[in-house]
């Protein structure tokens, strides 16, 4: 049996890295955010899924993207 103060210290230290891990995860999204996916920087023109989470672009300059 885990004693309330030892209980204590363990949800503070689950509940710190759950807040490490969120942060960490934004803070990736965001530093990725300009990542384009066409060479022109430009959003694709249109899509298509090719199956097993593969997906087409198709960009405005005629680039053919999969990912």
């Amino acid at each position: 049996m885990m004693t309330p103060h030892a209980r204590k210290r363990f949800f503070l230290i689950f509940v710190s890295v759950c807040v490490l891990l969120f942060a960490g995860g934004i803070l990736a999204g965001y530093l990725s955010r300009g990542d384009a996916i066409c060479s022109d920087r430009k959003p694709p023109k249109s899509q298509m899924d090719l199956g097993l989470g593969q997906i087409e672009y198709k960009c405005q300059n005629g680039q053919v993207v999969t990912k």
